[in-house]
């Protein structure tokens, strides 16, 4: 009249534990439970990049009389006046690597504020540091 009852075979429990954890998470995600990723992280920055080198570049020295150093008047031949020292200019390259693996080469007249490994911005055609 009754059958025995027969314990359901391990596959049968595997099957059902699936389909009740991807309802779980199903319905977590309908209910914005599940965390986002950040999506400022994954969007690419046209105008980022990261500085590769900075490098002082040696400019050929100008006399000091191109600089404003002025000679002595009237210099005779007994006097040990100083001579004019010539003044060495340096100028500074900056290369920089965009997200999209691409290199430019920025010249700046004075000493720039950032270093190898510096993120940065180019915005039109200037360097601007990222803070």
């Amino acid at each position: 009249m009754y059958e025995q009852y027969k314990p359901r075979h391990p596959l049968a429990w595997g099957i059902i534990a699936g389909i009740a954890l991807f309802s779980a998470v199903a319905f977590s995600a309908v209910q914005g439970w599940l965390p986002v990723g950040d999506s400022r992280m994954t969007q690419a920055c046209a105008d980022c990049a990261i500085v590769e080198s900075v490098r002082a570049i040696e400019a050929p020295p100008m006399p000091a009389a191109d600089v404003g150093v002025s000679e002595p008047a009237a210099a005779d031949e007994q006097s040990t006046a100083p001579e004019p020292v010539a003044t060495l200019v340096y100028s500074y390259e900056t290369t920089v690597r965009f997200e999209d693996g691409s290199t430019s080469v920025f010249s700046h007249a004075a000493e720039p504020g950032w270093k190898a490994g510096d993120k940065v911005r180019v915005v039109d055609g200037v360097i601007l540091a990222q803070g």
